[in-house]
């Protein structure tokens, strides 16, 4: 499955603490917006998106703001925390937002990581 920027997907994404007590490595299961890719070995740039309101660069996901599916829970992208992940990790697709909002979520990146 394809993805583009603005869709949004559950991803396995590991734990900070990165592995087990016995080694092995512990994953989650989080919502993503795309925010670029794929490149030529697969990978998106990625934003974390939150059930958390309080963070300083995040951007609200309303109802109006998504072209189809739903989000299940009130839902905030965080502009400030961006990674790639390889398109094989997506688990599935949940949404795709109308370009409005990544407007929103792009004027928020600079600010967020310190571009100028």
């Amino acid at each position: 499955m394809s993805y583009a920027s603005g869709d949004i997907v559950r991803i396995s994404f590991p734990f900070s603490e990165g592995v087990s007590d016995l080694g092995t490595p512990q994953f989650k299961n989080r919502p993503a917006i795309v925010v670029a890719g794929p490149d030529a070995q697969g990978d998106f740039v990625m934003a974390a998106v939150s059930g958390e309101s309080h963070h300083t660069h995040s951007v609200p996901i309303q109802p109006a703001d998504l072209a189809q599916g739903r989000m299940t829970k009130a839902s905030w992208v965080r502009a400030d925390k961006l990674f790639t992940v390889n398109g094989r990790a997506v688990i599935e697709s949940l949404a795709r937002t109308k370009p409005e909002l990544m407007a929103r979520v792009r004027k928020q990146l600079c600010p967020a990581v310190g571009c100028k």
